[in-house]
């Protein structure tokens, strides 16, 4: 009898085991294509809005293609009030010119953040919409549209030689 028991119990344990790391495997792969879709789409999101803000659309058509393609991601695996929040973005324009468009992918980012397990306003504070969409960074210098030698190139014009 206790042969059986013993028996009975091993399959149970097995079993029981198996489901728990299959269980445990498959949110961590759903987390990571999660994590993998919110950033593509902020990535894409990102592009796009600066692209717009200067002027360039060489490259539109690709990123809106990565961008629906990181929306469809998201409506697939994505938690419910995150794909709550992606179609309230949506709905409301979703080209990052307006304030609220922009205030509902700040909303957007935020419940991303939340749902993948951060504290819900860890990042409240911070200006999350000015870090991405910022054309430049605060000490942008604009020496780079200028040849590097430019300086040089003056002096030696100026005393006759060239450099």
């Amino acid at each position: 009898m206790t042969i059986i028991v013993s028996l009975i119990s091993s399959v149970i344990a097995a079993f029981l085991a198996h489901y728990l790391a299959t269980s445990r495997m498959k949110r961590a792969e759903l987390s990571k294509f999660q994590i993998e879709a919110y950033s593509n789409f902020t990535a894409a999101a990102a592009r796009l809005a600066v692209a717009r803000r200067t002027g360039d659309t060489t490259d539109e058509n690709i990123d809106l293609a990565a961008l629906n393609d990181a929306k469809s991601k998201i409506i697939t695996c994505g938690h419910v009030e995150v794909v709550e929040a992606l179609i309230r973005f949506w709905n409301l324009g979703g080209t990052l010119e307006r304030e609220r468009e922009i205030l509902a992918f700040d909303h957007l980012v935020k419940v991303m953040r939340s749902k993948l397990g951060y504290k819900a306003h860890d990042i409240h504070d911070l200006k999350v919409s000015d870090a991405l969409f910022k054309l430049e960074p605060a000490t942008f210098s604009f020496r780079a549209s200028r040849p590097a030698n430019k300086s040089s190139q003056q002096e030696a014009s100026n005393t006759g030689t060239s450099a």
